[in-house]
């Protein structure tokens, strides 16, 4: 798999992320459940693979190097909705 260094930033990214909230909850006393997360984290891997995979057509816009897909991972869907939001035509201006 070609740039397989990409994919795994993104996949540290993630595990990252969820070990921080993690740590945040146990410090707070709080039950962290992995298992009602299923489909946030599944989207958010979707999604940051997804956009480390379409790196060459988004490469102007946002260049992706090993920081940046840890980057990717870490925010998850967040920095891809994000970047939806921003891309798409306002139609209701007229």
């Amino acid at each position: 798999m070609e740039h397989l260094d990409l994919y795994i930033m993104t996949l540290v990214g993630l595990f990252m992320h969820h070990a921080k909230k993690y740590v945040e909850h146990y410090n707070e006393g709080k039950k962290y459940s992995l298992k009602g997360l299923a489909p946030t984290i599944s989207l958010s891997v979707v999604t940051s693979l997804v956009v480390v995979y379409l790196r060459d057509d988004i490469g102007l816009l946002y260049p992706i190097t090993p920081f940046s897909a840890l980057v990717i991972g870490y925010f998850g869907n967040s920095i891809f909705f994000s970047f939806i939001k921003a891309k798409k035509p306002n139609l209701d201006e007229n």
